[in-house]
């Protein structure tokens, strides 16, 4: 039974970080692997491209970083 919520990248990381310089904000995910980082990448550039983003996390990541 499919749900109305698909993971486009379940089981990402465990640390999320958030940094604030200037006038940016940047939301930083550490993957396990090159490849996960990329195709995390690859995704969130199709939703920007297509006029939103949608981003879960599942689960409590094992770090959260303000800095």
């Amino acid at each position: 039974m499919a749900t109305d919520r698909q993971f486009t990248n379940p089981n990402f990381g465990t640390q999320a970080r958030v940094e604030v310089v200037g006038r940016e904000v940047r939301l930083i995910f550490v993957a396990s692997d090159t490849r996960k980082a990329n195709a995390l990448a690859d995704n969130m550039i199709e939703q920007l491209k297509a006029g939103s983003i949608n981003i879960t996390m599942m689960g409590k990541p094992t770090s959260v970083v303000e800095e």
